[in-house]
């Protein structure tokens, strides 16, 4: 298990470092409005999960936008406002899109019908994974369980307990999934990361 924990770990960091440099190239070549239709069912997924999670945890939401906006050179895509609350809850909050984005990406893969529904569903992996992490917030939430998982792992370790074995064989598959799906992610954004860099580069000369 905790070798499909460090490939998780992995994945995660260099998916979120490459869709923020993807990103950054994207809306400086194509309309903020085209870029926005393209990751639209990601950010809709994202920002819905913070609303909702807020909500289950009894916390006032405000508005929730969906357009493109560009601030102080920084792209958003989304956002939602949530109340104050305490840093555990906000924290639940934070995690909300890694929770609902990990279990629409499992889905994806477990249920995929292959043919010409692979278009389909290697698009919505695409736009999911790469609206997964928009922040460096959302990737430090998304290292809570993680970190949780490795401080019961070392107390179980010191009290010399041993871990539910049943457990261990769903956690690996859990996060050898999302590695999967991240590298997947990954590829293709470094695929398109070459040209863009190309065009950028030419386009300034």
């Amino acid at each position: 298990m905790l070798l499909a924990l460090a490939g998780f770990i992995l994945a995660a960091v260099f998916l979120f470092l490459s869709s923020q440099a993807l990103l950054s190239r994207l809306f400086r070549l194509l309309p903020l409005n085209l870029l926005f239709f393209i990751l639209l069912p990601g950010i809709f997924l994202h920002e819905m999960s913070h609303i909702l999670m807020a909500e289950i945890l009894g916390i006032r939401t405000g508005e929730l936008k969906l357009r493109p906006e560009l601030k102080d050179n920084h792209l958003s895509l989304g956002s939602a406002q949530i109340g104050q609350t305490d840093p555990f809850r906000m924290t639940l909050i934070g995690l909300a899109p890694l929770i609902t984005g990990a279990t629409v990406l499992w889905l994806l893969i477990k249920f995929n019908p292959g043919g010409w529904w692979l278009i389909l569903f290697g698009y919505l992996m695409f736009a999911v994974s790469n609206t997964l992490f928009s922040s460096p917030s959302d990737l430090q939430s998304a290292g809570v369980p993680v970190i949780l998982i490795l401080l019961l792992l070392g107390i179980l370790q010191l009290t010399r307990l041993s871990f539910p074995i049943a457990l261990l064989p769903y956690l690996a598959n859990f996060f050898s999934s999302l590695a999967t799906v991240f590298t997947y992610t990954l590829i293709i954004n470094l695929v398109l990361l070459l040209p863009l860099k190309l065009l950028l580069s030419h386009h300034s000369n």
